[in-house]
């Protein structure tokens, strides 16, 4: 071939290819990473809702009804378990101390804690 011709040679087509595997790959790598935090930002999400929803229960149980709101329970999503467990820490006639734990299956995940004090509300004082 002349060069007058035109065209690419071997080499420049071959240096080519290796430039544009190695864009491909780091770009693999990039997608690989996003996605996993994607997925574990969801994980996360449906810990939180699973925090907040026991929050709401514990808090909308009346206060003589708290023991019904303790234990543990497990809630499966795909993969990753949670596990969840409402506590009475400390409990006097008219205020109640409760402790609401959350941690998933996942490793490396620190458990989600919240504590929460209800008191017993009081009867309204007539007016004379």
């Amino acid at each position: 071939m002349t060069p007058a011709e035109g065209g690419f040679s071997l080499i420049e087509v071959m240096i080519s290819v290796v430039i544009f595997s190695a864009v491909i790959l780091s770009l693999g790598g990039l997608a690989f990473q996003v996605a996993r935090r994607s997925t574990r930002a969801s994980h996360q999400a449906f810990v939180m809702a699973a925090l907040q929803g026991r929050v709401d229960q514990a808090a909308s149980v009346p206060f003589d009804s708290l023991a019904l709101v303790t234990g543990c329970d497990t809630t499966v999503s795909g993969p990753v378990r949670i596990y969840g467990c409402t506590t009475i820490v400390s409990s006097t006639p008219r205020v109640a101390d409760l402790a609401i734990v959350v941690r998933t299956s996942i490793p490396g995940n620190a458990p989600d804690t919240v504590r929460m004090t209800r008191s017993k509300t009081r009867t309204p004082i007539p007016i004379r």
